[in-house]
């Protein structure tokens, strides 16, 4: 049996990063392919939140719905929708709209590109994928510090309390590496049926920027470990 979290933990990065506890093959649309000013629409989940990335980094995201929450971290936008939304985005580049039709399905990753003017390579090298943001790359090694510090998950401590239905949570540790602060919790099923866990039970806050959870469900006695993110803004 393998001990070491750390293989669990990137599996986890993998499919819940920015909040995607279940997110598909990210969806990736050509830009150099759309016209310019013509809306694009996009199916969504209606229950999670989805990650939107352009290809530079985006200065505003607004729209007319106020049921819409969008956040804006460099070249993504997260956002959640229950219902059909029009959102705008601004860059330093581009003014574009999407039209966003929530559907019951997983998070959902879509990838903008402008495929018709790759940016140059070295001479003789392949082409390679889009690279880890700066802050993509903090988040990860700030989690997988936390993770694979050696607290056990074991029982929980007295310390526990009642989180919703027959889940119940305790906070297990934290890590920081400003502006961004990785918290762990342990989350134990007290019930006598199996509890479904999703990554908007823990997005209590504007601050929130990441969840990770090892499994979104859990059966009764068995616990599991939550990973929030939180990024605090410098003071002015």
């Amino acid at each position: 049996m393998n001990t070491d979290p750390a293989p669990r933990v990137l599996a986890v990065l993998a499919a819940a990063f920015f909040a995607f506890a279940a997110t598909a093959a990210a969806l990736t649309i050509d830009l150099g392919k759309t016209r310019e000013g013509e809306p694009v629409s996009l199916g969504v989940s209606r229950t999670d939140t989805n990650r939107i990335e352009l290809p530079e980094t985006i200065i505003n995201a607004f729209s007319s719905d106020g049921s819409i929450d969008v956040k804006i971290i460099g070249r993504s936008a997260l956002v959640r929708t229950e219902d059909p939304a029009e959102l705008i985005i601004l860059t330093e580049k581009r003014r574009l709209t999407l039209l966003l039709s929530p559907e019951d399905r997983p998070s959902r990753t879509v990838i903008m590109r402008d495929e018709a003017a790759p940016p140059p390579g070295p001479p003789g090298e392949a082409a390679e994928g889009p690279k880890a943001l700066p802050y993509e790359k903090a988040i990860t090694d700030l989690v997988l510090a936390l993770a694979t510090d050696g607290s056990p998950v074991g029982e929980i401590s007295e310390k526990e309390e009642k989180f919703t239905g027959s889940l119940r949570i305790a906070r297990r540790g934290e890590m920081a590496s400003p502006p961004f602060s990785a918290s762990l919790y342990v989350i134990r099923n007290s019930g006598s049926k199996t509890a479904a866990l999703t990554e908007r039970m823990f997005l209590s806050g504007p601050e929130i920027v990441a969840v990770g959870m090892e499994s979104d469900r859990l059966e009764p006695g068995e616990s599991g470990r939550i990973f929030v993110v939180t990024k605090r803004e410098p003071r002015r």
